[in-house]
């Protein structure tokens, strides 16, 4: 049970060099409002989600692999996979456990994140 000490979810940062790029990217990535105030980008929480992406730019490049990264679910992964590449994105290997199956990608940047094919709801869920 939550209480008054229990944090709550706001948002996940990204940091990046291209604030302007990376916010766009992220922005039209994922269909939603987005702008900038430096030294920070923000996205709008998606409609009935609460936590978001803000994006924080930073003097020193990326280095290294990703201790964390964003996982989100498309009902089209082809289709998702294509709109990172033509916003300028990459994408990475493609794996599988039980019965999710993921790609992961790239932003312009190099940081990591999983797109998972959307699962059908069981035929008894309502």
């Amino acid at each position: 049970m939550a209480d008054d000490a229990t944090p709550a979810l706001l948002a996940s940062t990204i940091d990046c060099n291209d604030l302007e790029g990376m916010t766009e990217f992220w922005g039209t990535l994922l269909g939603v409002e987005h702008q900038v105030h430096e030294p920070f980008g923000f996205l709008a929480p998606r409609e009935g989600r609460r936590a978001t992406i803000w994006l924080q730019r930073v003097p020193e490049e990326r280095v290294g692999k990703n201790r964390v990264h964003l996982d989100f679910v498309a009902k089209d992964l082809a289709a998702a996979c294509d709109r990172v590449v033509e916003l300028g994105g990459s994408l990475g290997d493609e794996s599988s456990w039980q019965q999710f199956h993921w790609r992961t990608c790239s932003d312009p940047e190099g940081n990591e994140f999983d797109i998972m094919q959307a699962q059908d709801p069981p035929p008894d869920a309502d």
